[in-house]
Order: C-alpha cells, then structure tokens, then sequence
C-alpha cells in the first residue's frame, strides 16, 4: 500500500514538472509569435521609412539611381519617381505638382551647376549624388570624375577640421 502512494505520488511529481516543461514552451513559443508579429507590423507600417532612411545613408558617395529622385525639387524620394519625356530628354518627377512646376519652368528646373566645376548642365544628362550623409538633397555632376572628386574634396575638408 505503501509503494502503491509513493507511485501515486511520483506520478503527480511527474505531471506537475510536465506540467511546467510544457507550460514553459507555450510561453516561450506565444513570445516569440507576438514578437514576430509586432516585428512584422512594425516594418509592413514603417517599411518605407526605414527604406528612405537606409537610402540616405547607404547612397552617400554612391550615384543615386535616377528612379529614386525628384527633378523637380531636387530631393531624393520614398518611392520610385515617373520617368517624363520633355525636349526628347528623359527626367524622373514625384507627383503632378513637380510635373507642372517642371513643365512652367523648364529653364530654371531642368539645368543645375555641376557641384563640383560649376558648369551649367542638364539633368537628365547629369550624375546624382546626395549632398550630405542622412539628408535628402540632390547634387548633380556633369561626369563620374567630378562626383569623385566631389566627395574626395568634401572627405579632405572634413579631415582638415
């Protein structure tokens, strides 16, 4: 009778650790489903901003894609810009505001001084780079040796500080 209790009560020793082992998983694994979850809203609602913000970052030194930037109001975009045909000239623009702004003002809008030989050019011909690091200004470059030399002389003043 003895032996028969000392089982009984193993036997509930046993369900009571199997009973936190499993209690111990289920936590474990509704945690880590409520963290994918938060972490899949989180990027699904901010995705485009944490894209545009690794852009800033990332494309700095680099030639911007075309695609991401606004003509217009020379600034780089969250989405890819529509491509325009004006003068048999390819320029990428961000809304039907820029468009229109583009269309009125051609001569001031489509032509920019070089950044780093101060050449008046057209931007659809030119290469764009970002001013700064982390910001979303635009500088254009008539050839890959000024975009070079653009940033090799802005690394040299920011070593010479």
């Amino acid at each position: 009778m003895a032996s028969r209790k000392l089982n009984k009560k193993q036997l509930r020793e046993k369900q009571i650790v199997e009973n936190k082992q499993f209690n111990k998983t289920m936590l474990i694994s509704f945690s880590l489903l409520l963290l994918t979850l938060i972490l899949t809203l989180v990027f699904y609602t901010y995705g485009c901003d944490t894209k545009y913000a690794y852009e800033k970052f990332a494309l700095y030194r680099k030639e911007v894609p075309k695609e991401l930037v606004c003509m217009s109001d020379n600034r780089l975009q969250y989405h890819e810009s529509s491509k325009i045909m004006h003068k048999n000239k390819a320029f990428y623009i961000c809304s039907s505001r820029c468009n229109q702004h583009f269309i009125n003002h051609y001569r001031e809008v489509a032509f920019v001084t070089d950044a780093y030989s101060d050449k008046i050019i057209c931007k659809s011909d030119a290469i764009v780079g970002l001013k700064e690091k982390n910001q979303p200004m635009l500088v254009y470059f008539e050839n890959i040796e000024n975009f070079k030399n653009f940033y090799i002389a802005k690394t040299s003043k920011t070593n010479m500080k």
